[in-house]
């Protein structure tokens, strides 16, 4: 991450794959932000919910896990 370049094309990359999931959370009315390598998102449903959710975003990219 010390090269511009290299976190302009982490951030294009990292907008691509978050798509979907600023999509989900946007419909239920909750926050997601993300700043380089950091995310932050509220959620307001069960906790299993939420473990679906995270196990679904973690098979979409092998090297993305949260």
């Amino acid at each position: 991450m010390d090269s511009s370049l290299t976190l302009t094309l982490a951030n294009i990359f990292m907008s691509e794959w978050q798509k979907k999931l600023v999509e989900e959370q946007t419909k239920t009315g909750e926050f997601y932000g993300r700043y380089i390598d950091d995310i932050f998102m509220t959620w307001n449903r069960s906790e299993e919910e939420l473990r679906k959710l995270l196990d679904d975003v973690n098979t979409w990219h092998p090297n993305i896990k949260l």
